[in-house]
């Protein structure tokens, strides 16, 4: 049943009123190109999309349907009807009463390239670019994962002590981060309603510290346990007492961005080392350390290819490493665009949590871009090909919605920020991003299709809120099996189920709540994602019957942005906004 609050039948008019007079103000003409960017929707000061907060004014008789297509919807809001009886039949059934992991959250990574990108806008535009990603109206991430020194995506290389032999870190110093990087995050941060969770990865330590005095590929000296092991470990815990000073609270860190050497003609700044070495490094140096200085920090261990973690236990079945580790971190980047259909090893993540149910799972890093040209969907940014550009935002919803459906808590994106040619990388290691700058003349940016496919996870499901049972039914199983899926209950007892279709054909879908007697049914477009929000549905708690290990910060609801986002296509087709069946109420 739904909670019945009388005041919700005024905010719900309120709302129906704004979406009404509110401009639809999505527009994919660029002046820097001169021309209509298909499938983009451009950003300058006149003019920005924002997303409406229809799901926060749903009377008791409709659910909210967030839809992002090929054909041109963003995050487009609509509503539907909600039946008060339950439909065993429905091709999707969900059930609340059933718990599993709860979320940690979704984001993307705060890179030297990002701020750059940022910081190269008009300063208006900064603003807004920064609303996009963190604000009540944007997508509301919840997670970021910042560098520990250079990567390949910063203008050179460098590191926070470059004194060698300084073991007692004396010069240990980020005034490099305090230009742009730090004001970044600083800036995220204060637009965060919900509170964001921050951790750090390091790509390699100072030249001084390794085996051949370079940052490539390289190794540190000595062994676990030795004295730059452990000066190593002083490092990472200067950098999270740096930050803190800054105002910056680092949530967690990963051992080592991308420890194997999985694709070896990479040749930018990396640590190398495999899991006995990590295990060591743990329970030697790394815990330890950390424990003394920074006790509530939680260590991530791996972050690499998720067709690794089945094999990186050994720091899992020494107890003594094993005692400082909180989660997994996982990359994407051997699913190759789902080259192969069977690709994604979602598998391994489940059998991960079954032996391990304690841990989180957190995929710690994914961007587009990163294959050859004549591959999939090639190199680099492709924000001139619709085609393109909507595939990578489908590839992005069937990973994060297959990482999810099988345990893990949140998923992070890589550069949240680059410029049009993928950059800029010290290396040419040109990628794609969601959000793209007019690095020319700073007075643009582009929303990509990956910007609204993250947006149909981040804005609809809190930290905290918990995966729940979802079944197709077998007469639907085979028609729907191009249409990836996952459900959740919010910390408000809203459900949300997040459905992608990849079929270049539509669905008329049915969906029933058993534990709550409520069914509706919709249309799933063809090359779509939608996010449907049903709530608050009563007699529900959204704590998780697995781990939990998400903020307990929730939105804060306001009804003064409802500025609903507009297609950037006249043909974009919304689903059918059906007529109530009864009175009731209702409220990521």
């Amino acid at each position: 049943m739904l909670i019945v609050k009388p005041i919700g039948y005024v905010l719900a008019l309120l709302a129906l009123l704004a979406v009404s007079a509110a401009t639809n103000n999505c527009t994919s003409w660029s002046e820097r190109y001169q021309t209509d960017l298909e499938g983009v929707c451009v950003c300058s000061e006149a003019t920005c999309d924002t997303i409406y907060n229809g799901h926060l004014y749903l009377s008791g008789n409709e659910a909210g349907v967030f839809s992002t297509s090929k054909v041109g919807d963003r995050l487009t809001f609509s509503t539907v009807g909600l039946e008060t009886t339950a439909n065993d039949a429905a091709d999707f059934v969900i059930d609340t009463t059933t718990t599993y992991q709860s979320i940690i959250g979704f984001g993307g990574a705060f890179t030297d390239a990002s701020a750059i990108n940022v910081y190269a806008l008009d300063s208006g535009l900064q603003d807004i670019l920064v609303d996009a990603y963190f604000g009540d109206d944007g997508l509301q991430y919840t997670l970021g994962r910042i560098p520990i020194g250079s990567t390949d995506f910063s203008l050179t290389i460098y590191s926070y002590n470059d004194v060698e032999g300084d073991l007692a870190m004396e010069n240990f110093s980020i005034d490099m981060d305090k230009a742009k990087k730090i004001p970044f995050i600083q800036r995220a941060m204060s637009k965060s309603s919900r509170g964001m969770k921050l951790f750090a990865s390091s790509w390699a330590p100072p030249a001084w510290m390794t085996t051949e005095n370079t940052t490539i590929n390289c190794a540190v000296k000595g062994y676990p346990g030795g004295e730059y092991w452990e000066a190593l470990a002083l490092y990472y815990s200067k950098f999270v007492s740096a930050y803190e000073a800054e105002g910056i609270d680092i949530w967690a860190m990963t051992t080592q961005n991308e420890p194997t050497q999985q694709f070896s003609f990479k040749y930018w700044q990396s640590l190398r080392f495999n899991v006995t070495t990590e295990r060591d490094f743990i329970k030697r140096d790394l815990g330890p350390v950390m424990k003394k200085n920074h006790p509530d920090l939680k260590i991530i261990m791996m972050d690499d290819q998720k067709d690794l973690l089945l094999g990186w236990d050994a720091t899992l079945v020494d107890e003594d490493s094993a005692q400082y580790v909180s989660g997994a971190g996982v990359h994407w980047y051997k699913d190759l665009d789902f080259l192969i259909d069977t690709a994604g090893n979602f598998d391994d993540l489940e059998t991960f949590h079954n032996s391990y149910p304690d841990l989180f799972i957190l995929a710690t890093e994914a961007c587009e871009g990163y294959l050859i040209d004549g591959l999939m969907t090639g190199a680099g940014p492709t924000l001139q090909n619709p085609t393109f550009a909507w595939q990578r935002a489908q590839i992005y919803a069937r990973d994060i919605i297959g990482d999810l459906a099988h345990y893990a808590s949140g998923w992070t994106d890589w550069n949240l920020v680059l410029n049009t040619t993928g950059g800029p990388t010290w290396i040419d290691n040109l990628v794609d991003s969601p959000i793209l700058i007019d690095e020319e003349g700073g007075a643009e940016f582009y929303k990509q299709p990956m910007f609204y496919a993250m947006g149909h996870f981040s804005k609809f499901l809190p930290p905290d809120s918990v995966r729940v049972a979802l079944t197709t039914s077998s007469s639907a199983s085979s028609t729907l099996a191009n249409v990836d899926s996952v459900a959740f209950l919010t910390p408000d007892n809203q459900v949300v189920l997040i459905l992608s279709n990849r079929d270049s054909s539509a669905h008329d879908i049915t969906l029933s709540l058993s534990s709550q007697q409520l069914s509706t049914s919709f249309t799933l477009e063809a090359l779509s994602i939608k996010t449907i929000v049903i709530g608050e549905v009563e007699g529900n708690s959204s704590s998780s019957s697995s781990n939990s290990s998400a903020s307990s910060a929730t939105e804060t609801p306001s009804i003064t942005t409802a500025t609903p986002i507009a297609s950037t296509d006249s043909s974009s087709s919304t689903s059918e906004t059906l007529e109530p069946t009864t009175p009731d109420h209702s409220s990521c």
